[in-house]
């Protein structure tokens, strides 16, 4: 999951470096309100994906070794025969 947030955040990252010279903050438009509207979106995305990479829980290596235990059990084997 951190790894496709961080993926995100550069994606956001992107988008943001590639479309701002494109984009018109003044005036009265409609293409005003729409880059004004795309800009808050953005900001919006890029804030819940950095909340996810720094607020995510941290897996102990005990919780971890009790599902390598788990799925070790259920491994069935077969024989032809």
């Amino acid at each position: 999951m951190k790894n496709r947030c961080i993926l995100s955040l550069l994606l956001c990252c992107f988008l943001l470096y590639y479309a701002l010279p494109e984009l018109q903050l003044r005036g009265n438009s409609i293409s005003v309100y729409f880059s004004w509207t795309w800009l808050s979106l953005l900001i919006m995305a890029f804030a819940g994906n950095l909340a996810a990479v720094l607020f995510a829980p941290k897996k102990s290596k005990h919780a971890l070794h009790k599902i390598n235990q788990k799925s070790k059990g259920k491994i069935k084997y077969y024989q032809r025969g």
